[in-house]
């Protein structure tokens, strides 16, 4: 089948960026402006169908050529009835990021300053990406795939590679739906149309079973484990009972299965980041070897510095793309340097919530701020830390008459402050000051001696104070010895009692007699 012919043989949907910043398929105008909705299979009626061979396709632009042509516009893409909510899911997210992405080019409408619309972009390069539009999709439905669920892995998928992750499905077989974790990729048919394949995953390599009618050695064995590669070329009926092909064999980590490749459809360039590769690395690589290649250029984020690093690089025929992995050097170095930042944040991970001091509670946070643990130690160790912004939540706090010097540090409006966090024993709490502790207590020693000068009893304790303090006495309490409770003016009834008791037991104090004066 011609592949044009498979490309235009169903109506078009254009799609374009909408106010909200959504892809919008076009349903027409309304009131001269282009009336929009979404790709979704329930507005599909009211989708443009375009017939790319008639000229209403080519009306439509000029009358929406302003529009088009403005700076801020991303562009128009031409996608098959069939599969526009699909292909419009994947779409949209590339537009986002980035509306000049070349995997938009199969889709991308274009038209010349005469108006003449080109729909089928020429493509150029090496490497281009697949069109979605040559996909089955009702195919793609029964392994229970959506457009959204394929968003991230399309991407990928459209320049020939599989899924970067693995995928759920759901095929249907006689009734019954079998759940299963695969790798998903797409495979031109000889007509150009594309077919959905799926790679499930298995529990372990199977390593026993020939693989294209090659049974692997104890090394190859070892490689696989090692690696992940065979290492070297294998001869591979890549056809059972064909011709043996020059492959090389690789390890797929995601579904434990081996992935080949032929020699001739593998590609070895001339500059890897930025290095040239010698004939000899070149041939290596080509041999499925491990090449040790130094000064490459690291990939850096934004804003980070550019920096060079040496690998050893290995084709990996899963991948279809370069491995880059450390020397036993430098893998010994990472791991030493990972395992020290592991400690460090286990260690850091390790300060409790709380530790409790007899009756008191301390925190390891502190008004809103995690202290280290030197700090949490030093203050369950009952060591004061200065710790800086804190913030409490905002409370009322009654007025202090008395006119004592304010020494706590609370800031009452939510703002964040420094202070001084310590156990006050005394108070049976962690306190927050200003001052450092050992300035509070002798302030507040100060203002104890001050307040206590001035103290007068309440009235229902004056006779109390009055008796046991200062030895006053009056007709109820005179012959009392027992010393009085709070609130209490006058003897009680077993304090009457037994003062009764005391007068009975006393010897009666003897009389004078009047005795005669004797001459």
């Amino acid at each position: 089948m011609d592949e044009s012919k498979v490309k235009n043989e169903e109506p078009k949907v254009l799609l374009t960026q909408g106010e909200d910043g959504k892809l919008k398929a076009i349903a027409g105008e309304q009131d001269g402006k282009l009336k929009t909705v979404n790709p979704t299979k329930e507005n599909a009626d009211q989708f443009m169908k375009i017939d790319t061979n008639g000229n209403a396709l080519e009306n439509f632009f000029k009358k929406f050529s302003a529009q088009f042509k403005h700076p801020s516009h991303t562009g128009v893409y031409a996608v098959g009835l069939s599969a526009a909510d699909k292909i419009a899911a994947f779409l949209d997210k590339i537009i986002r990021i980035d509306h000049t992405d070349k995997v938009l080019d199969p889709y991308r409408v274009k038209f010349d300053g005469d108006m003449k619309v080109k729909i089928q972009v020429e493509l150029t390069g090496k490497f281009q990406p697949l069109d979605l539009n040559k996909l089955d999709w009702k195919e793609v439905e029964k392994l229970g795939l959506s457009g959204e669920k394929l968003q991230d892995a399309l991407k990928a998928m459209v320049y020939g590679h599989k899924s970067p992750g693995l995928v759920e499905v759901k095929p249907v077989i006689e009734g019954q739906e079998f759940p299963m974790q695969v790798r998903l990729s797409l495979e031109q048919q000889p007509d150009g149309s594309l077919k959905m394949q799926t790679h499930p995953k298995q529990e372990q390599p199977d390593f026993e079973k020939p693989f294209m009618g090659v049974l692997f050695t104890e090394q190859d064995k070892e490689q696989f484990q090692k690696t992940g590669h065979g290492g070297r070329v294998f001869d591979l009926e890549l056809v059972a009972g064909g011709e043996k092909v020059p492959s090389l064999i690789s390890l797929d980590k995601l579904t434990n299965r081996f992935e080949a490749m032929a020699l001739k459809d593998i590609y070895i360039p001339q500059t890897l980041k930025n290095v040239s590769l010698s004939p000899e690395q070149q041939q290596g690589l080509k041999e499925g070897k491990a090449v040790w290649i130094e000064g490459m250029d690291k990939k850096v984020k934004q804003g980070e510095q550019p920096e060079k690093i040496s690998r050893f690089v290995q084709y990996n025929a899963a991948n279809k793309n370069f491995d880059f992995k450390f020397s036993d050097e430098q893998r010994q170095q990472f791991n030493q340097e990972r395992s020290n930042k592991q400690q460090g944040e286990a260690h850091e991970q390790k300060i409790p919530k709380a530790r409790k001091l007899g009756e008191i509670w301390v925190y390891s946070k502190q008004a809103g701020v995690q202290l280290s643990h030197e700090d949490f130690n030093k203050l369950c160790n009952k060591e004061p830390v200065f710790v800086e912004g804190m913030q409490a939540k905002p409370k009322q706090q009654a007025a202090d008459a008395s006119g004592a010097q304010k020494v706590e540090a609370t800031d009452l409006q939510g703002q964040k402050y420094n202070a001084w966090v310590w156990i006050d024993e005394s108070k049976g709490k962690v306190r927050h000051s200003s001052k450092h502790p050992d300035q509070v207590r002798t302030i507040e020693a100060k203002q104890a001696a001050k307040s206590g000068q001035n103290i007068k009893p309440a009235a229902e304790s004056q006779t109390q104070v009055a008796v046991n303090n200062e030895g006053k006495t009056n007709e109820a309490t005179k012959h009392s010895t027992e010393p009085l409770k709070k609130g209490q003016s006058q003897p009680t009834e077993k304090q009457a009692e037994k003062k009764e008791q005391t007068q009975r037991q006393s010897p009666a104090a003897p009389k004078k007699g009047k005795g005669r004066k004797m001459g």
